[in-house]
This record gives C-alpha cells, structure tokens and sequence, in this order.
C-alpha cells in the first residue's frame, strides 16, 4: 500500500460535513474487474421480482478480487489518518439499486451505523468507523440510487430534524459521482438510500473500518471472522484488517510517519 497523504482541506472537509469524496478511485480495469464479480454475486443472492434493494454481506472477503480493496492506496491511507491505524474491517456489502417507477416518498430511511447510537443516545456518540463506498456505475443525477447525505449531522445531539411533512431535512444532498469514484463517511453522519429513477441498475460496493476494540467483521451483528483460509491470501496488513493476530497496519503507519503519538497515561501536576 502506497502513501496518500489526507489534505488539510479534504480534513476540513470530512470534520465539517462528515463525508469526503476521492475522484479517480479506482481504474476502469478495476470497476470492471469488480463488477463481474459483483454481478456474479448478486445474481447467486437472488432477487424478488419487485425488489428494487439489494443488499449482500456475505461471503465478499473470502473473494480474491476484493483484497485490493482492503488496502486500496486511494483511500485507505485517509481512513487511518482520520481513525487510526488500530483498525480492522467491520463490515463489507454489495448494494444494487434496480430502477423503480416512482421516488415512494413515504419510506425514507435516515439513520447513523454501527448502533451505538442506542446504547448511548445521540449526544454520546462518537467517531468509531468509516465507510468506503466504490462506485461501480456513473451517478449523473440526483435520485439515481446514490446514498443520500445530511451535511453536519454527524454533529447533532439530537435526532435528525426534518419538518413535518417532508421525508429529507434541509440541506440534504443527493451526490452525482462517476464509475471509479469513491466516497468516505462516518458512522455518525446520517444518511439513506436515494430512489433510483434512471434507467439502469446502480452498483456500489462498501468496506466499513472500526477500531479493533470494537470486535470483528460483522454481518449485521453477527460475527463472521474469517478463517485462515483467507487470512493466508493477503498480506500482514490485510490479515489486521481481516482481524488476525498481526500488526501490519500499526507498523506500516509508524514506517510513514502517520501513527499517532502515545499517549501519556499521567503526568506531573
């Protein structure tokens, strides 16, 4: 894994509106390398013939074409630069939004991840993961079946205010992203799937990092660690991230000059 430094504005940036978007991602090999797979994928999930969501969690990280994603050089670096290095991945999921008819205005689902949220209320909630999102199609419009943004939440004691009447608060926003691009986003921040009103089908695929404090790769909540069957295709860095007994991210991090200082547990006074 290469070395991208996080820019101060892109810092800014993700610390005020609680996303961050990196252009250019992934190469045009690799979106299509992924979405073979991925399309594989969803086809095996199944589908309901009025389902226009579809969400896979299972299985992604015993697939070879999803290790470089685990220590993609785009983003990654940027995760532990807002975190840590002292992460693992949490979560993964392959989403594809089928075209629909209408928006269904009356079922929008905003919401922060992890689900700490109710076990210590809005107003004690803290930043504990990010999400990386790859687009594998183009975004060219709003309601095309991208994730939904509020700006800011992610600093909100409360929950989400959104006045009577609408299903979105002020100021949320619907991105326009190409094939390629990736997209950051903390667990605080809310967000919702937007409707897919084009004409053809969005695909997305998310890795989500935590502290490692916070347990292992997770299908919804339930463990699903992987074996060393796969631990034995990646490198030390991915076998941390993968929830293994190495360090190889903390150490990469220290070797460029990222990691965090130690703390000090007590000082004079």
């Amino acid at each position: 894994m290469e070395l991208v430094l996080l820019e101060e504005q892109q810092r800014r940036f993700f610390d005020d509106n609680g996303y961050l978007i990196v252009p250019g991602a992934l190469t045009e090999q690799e979106v299509a390398q992924l979405t073979t797979v991925c399309d594989r994928m969803i086809d095996e999930f199944g589908r309901e013939a009025d389902q226009y969501y579809v969400q896979r969690r299972p299985g992604i990280v015993q697939e070879r074409a999803f290790h470089p994603l685990l220590t993609h050089s785009s983003t990654v670096p940027l995760v532990v630069q807002l975190l840590s290095p002292n992460i693992h991945l949490h979560t993964t999921a392959i989403i594809y939004k089928f075209p629909q008819d209408d928006a269904d205005e009356g079922t929008r689902g905003w919401h922060r991840d992890i689900g700490m949220t109710e076990d210590l209320g809005h107003e004690g909630i803290v930043r504990a993961g990010i999400k990386v999102g790859y687009c594998l199609t183009d975004f060219p419009a709003s309601q095309s079946g991208f994730t939904m943004f509020a700006p800011g939440s992610h600093l909100l004691p409360t929950p989400l205010p959104i006045s009577r009447g609408q299903v979105d608060p002020e100021g949320a926003v619907d991105l326009c992203l190409n094939a390629g691009d990736a997209f950051l986003f903390e667990n605080r921040v809310f967000h919702t799937a937007a409707p897919n009103l084009s004409q053809r089908t969005s695909k997305v695929v998310i890795l989500g990092y935590s502290y490692r404090w916070m347990g292992g790769l997770r299908d919804n909540m339930n463990l699903v660690q992987p074996g060393d069957e796969v631990l034995d295709q990646v490198d030390d860095i991915g076998k941390q991230l993968l929830g293994g007994s190495s360090y190889g991210l903390v150490e990469w991090a220290q070797e460029q000059g990222i990691a965090p200082e130690p703390i000090e547990w007590t000082k004079q006074v």
